[in-house]
């Protein structure tokens, strides 16, 4: 070789062998009569007799004569073998011109046809959302009518080996051996397929014989698609919408200067997503990186002044909007919200670079307008909004100054946009509002003193963790102020990159994940704000490390006067613990328990050291380790983890911790059995007390500290699920600050599709304003702490040369 060829991205490559080569390409360039030995030439096509053309070039000025001669020597043809070659595989021809084919209907109730479409649309098999997930919705409900459900035997074989093939499968129940022979030698089992897999779309898709053996392992049913329902349904249909999305761009004006082929190019990597009536496309002040192009509906561009909220655009279909972020990487300067229910498609700059790079000076010609609209907002001299109207002449000008070729949107004068106030009226304020015994200026005295003990509020270097990629935990610092941002210990060798307002990057790779793409990660911490005066550090705490290609997650929620101190003195320790471990990457459960029994101990013995009273101080804790592709999650009291998908056919929550509740029947049981009471105060809401006492009214029967009451557990719950290695899944870690107005189903249903379009730090911003909004509308001034770390897996961040990425707000300076 002269050179060494690596990728610079994920890529797909053809392979043609040196005997096919010299065989076809080298004889069939010289004129000669090709070999062909199993590849087919077309009908009625004869050999090409011209002359191979001169290279323009020659690679290298340094070769002579002996190189030429070496190459002529090597490119000569040579005498066929005789040995047969691999068979070619081809696309199987598509006949265009049957307008008469209808899918066949089998009849099924609703509850199978439900279970096909939860299957197709959850299957842990890529081929299901590889074949389905780009079908329209009229399309896959005809593929639910055409599959037949079919009852399996065990041993009975749905697929043999060479055949032809005439179905495609859909595991509905039981399991399926697929075996695969290779000459003389017996058939070899190579994997089994359950329920949710798919088998049998090979030889449907292109025209080869079935490549393997397939028979139930047990009794079994299958839905089954027949090769021509297959090819007329997925296939067809893929190549409708993708002409249809060609006619649809021919017909967008900012693409009137690309040629056909680079708008099919453009139509091959376009994203679409769908959006509800007033809902936020984009919002001012957010940063991604992508342009969106209205497909249906209508939409409408607002931007925030002295006035409000006031619309200075409306859009259409063919529309685009969003090139700025795109081009320049800057803040949004305007917010879009769908007007009734629209389709947009969007691109993000990375795949926009790459393919439409040569667009971008055209666009640049907008990037001035929304800093024009924000000034004629400000300076609007009178109610009808004259200066708009004059920018809106000037911009219409300037659109036929660019010969037809710029959009045409709408342009609207200052109109103050009344959005629909976010219905909150449901949320029932059943916060846990702290207030201290103590009077403020002895509880400031009390935390202002411990400020002056190094050992409680700078890290113990006792507990570093050795040999980690990625260690970053919060620290603790007197005198922040509600909404702060807590501060950040770091140890990493990856060099931090200042991006937004107050955010630092990392990034890093790590060769020992399985999963195919990058992991993005978002942190926010800040404070609460239990009252005018109040003088306690932000309570919450986090700590993120990654260290032999094993990940761990963790939120420590503090309660009680001393709160802050036991979460700070917990994102040290249960690390530690889980890395020493003699559990540690073998059994996980075992290695989260004893770590969260070690971490307890540490820390009576430390405040027991410090004379701090956490007889009812203490903190809930949840941990979530990622290895390979198995996540493992464990946790005591009200901080939850959520596991969902963020994939745009499969959104849905997967998993959601429950709270440790001491009126659970299991949980009161036990505290009774130990001598403390459970006492409802509130209607549905309990607390555990000492009997006969008002003390010390603790909310959570699992959590670490509060050794007050017996029965208290720190023994944690335990959970695993198991990701496949293109799973699109997210995980968000949080303290009580998001869960106590939002459940799981609900946080899914908020952060999804703002994940897939804003990525992990917008949509974690999104989520903890969203959160503070809440605590505002039910508990006025008091809003607790509030820390949320998001977790996004296989992340289409193509600009990233690593494959992890971690975004932390830092304090204010």
């Amino acid at each position: 070789r002269a050179a060494s060829v690596i990728s610079a991205g994920k890529c797909v490559l053809w392979e043609l062998d040196r005997e096919t080569f010299k065989a076809i390409c080298y004889e069939a360039a010289n004129g000669e009569q090709p070999e062909y030995e199993g590849f087919s030439r077309p009908a009625g096509e004869a050999p090409k007799q011209e002359a191979p053309q001169a290279p323009e070039e020659k690679e290298s000025a340094d070769e002579d004569d002996d190189s030429d001669d070496e190459m002529k020597e090597e490119l000569a043809p040579r005498i066929p073998t005789g040995k047969p070659r691999r068979q070619g595989v081809s696309a199987e021809a598509m006949n265009d011109t049957d307008t008469s084919w209808e899918p066949p209907v089998y009849p099924k109730s609703a509850e199978v046809r439900q279970q096909l479409a939860d299957i197709i649309r959850t299957s842990h098999d890529s081929k299901m959302h590889m074949l389905f997930g780009g079908v329209s919705k009229d399309t896959f409900e005809r593929i639910l009518d055409a599959c037949e459900l079919k009852a399996v035997a065990k041993g009975e074989s749905v697929i043999e080996q060479g055949d032809v093939g005439d179905y495609f499968y859909i595991v509905k129940s039981g399991e399926f051996d697929i075996f695969v022979s290779k000459g003389q030698d017996p058939p070899k089992k190579v994997f089994q397929a359950g329920a949710g897999f798919a088998f049998g779309e090979l030889a449907l898709l292109y025209n080869a014989p079935r490549s393997a053996t397939i028979s139930g392992a047990e009794a079994a049913e299958v839905f089954a698609l027949d090769r021509t329902a297959f090819r007329n349904l997925v296939i067809k249909s893929s190549e409708a919408q993708f002409k249809q999305r060609v006619e649809f761009l021919n017909g967008v004006d900012v693409f009137q200067v690309l040629n056909e082929n680079e708008r099919a190019s453009l139509a091959e990597v376009l994203e679409e997503e769908e959006f509800e009536d007033d809902e936020a496309i984009v919002e001012q002040g957010e940063r991604d990186d992508k342009m969106f192009i209205l497909l249906t509906g209508k939409a409408v561009a607002c931007i925030k002044g002295d006035q409000g909220e006031v619309e200075v655009k409306t859009y259409t279909v063919g529309d685009y909007f969003g090139e700025i972020a795109l081009l320049s990487g800057e803040p949004r300067k305007a917010t879009v919200y769908a007007v009734g229910p629209c389709t947009c498609l969007y691109i993000a700059r990375p795949t926009f670079m790459r393919v439409l790079g040569s667009l971008s000076s055209f666009l640049e010609r907008n990037i001035g307008k929304y800093e024009k609209y924000q000034d004629a907002i400000a300076s609007a001299a009178s109610e009808d909004g004259q200066a708009l109207k004059e920018l809106a002449e000037d911009d219409d000008h300037k659109d036929d100054e660019h010969e037809g070729v710029a959009q045409k949107q709408k342009k609207v004068g200052v109109r103050k946009r009344e959005r629909p106030s976010e219905n909150l009226q449901n949320i029932k304020a059943n916060a846990k509002i702290e207030k201290d015994d103590a009077e403020p200026e002895t509880l400031a005295d009390k935390v202002a003193q411990d400020f002056k003990v190094p050992a409680l509020v700078t890290p113990a270097p006792e507990f570093e963790v050795p040999g980690t990629q990625m260690m970053v935990y919060g620290g603790l610092v007197l005198g922040q102020k509600f909404t702060m941002n807590k501060i950040v210990h770091t140890r990493t060798d990856a060099k931090p990159m200042q991006v937004g307002d107050g955010d630092e990057k990392f990034d890093w790779s790590n060769g020992a994940t399985k999963i195919k793409a990058g992991t993005d990660i978002g942190i926010v911490c800040q404070k609460g704000q239990k009252s005018a005066s109040d003088p306690t550090p932000n309570q919450d705490n986090f700590f993120v490390i990654q260290k032999d290609g094993v990940s761990m997650y963790g939120v420590a929620d503090g309660h009680g006067p001393f709160g802050h101190l036991v979460s700070f003195r917990l994102v040290q320790t249960l690390p530690h613990f889980i890395s020493k471990s003699e559990h540690y990457g073998k059994d996980w459960e075992k290695a989260l328990k004893d770590a969260f029994l070690d971490a307890q101990q540490d820390l009576c013995k430390f405040c027991k050291l410090h004379n701090i009273n956490i007889e009812a101080s203490g903190a809930a804790g949840s941990v979530m380790v990622m290895e390979e592709q198995t996540v493992h999650i464990a946790f005591i009291g009200d901080a939850r983890i959520m596991l969902g998908s963020w994939n745009r056919r499969d959104t849905r929550m997967i998993f959601c911790t429950k709270d440790h509740k001491p009126e659970l029947p299991e949980e009161k049981a036990r505290l009774e059995a130990s001598g403390s009471e459970v006492r409802e105060i509130d209607p549905g809401s309990y607390r555990i007390y000492l009997p006969g006492s008002n003390f010390p009214g603790l909310t959570m029967s699992r959590a670490f500290g509060d050794t007050a009451c017996n029965g208290v557990l720190r023994e944690p719950e335990y959970h695993k699920f198991l990701m496949q290695p293109t799973d699109q899944w997210y995980a968000i870690v949080a303290s009580d600050g998001v869960w106590e107005f939002l459940e799981g189903e609900e946080v899914c249903n908020l952060t999804a599709k703002k994940l897939r379009l804003k990525g992990p730090q917008e949509t974690i911003n999104f989520l903890v304003g969203a959160s503070r909004k809440r605590w505002e509308h039910c508990c006025g001034d008091y809003c607790d702490d509030i820390t949320a770390i998001l977790i996004q897996w296989n992340s289409d961040n193509k600009e990233s040369k690593t494959n992890h990425s971690l975004t932390v707000k830092r304090p204010e300076k």
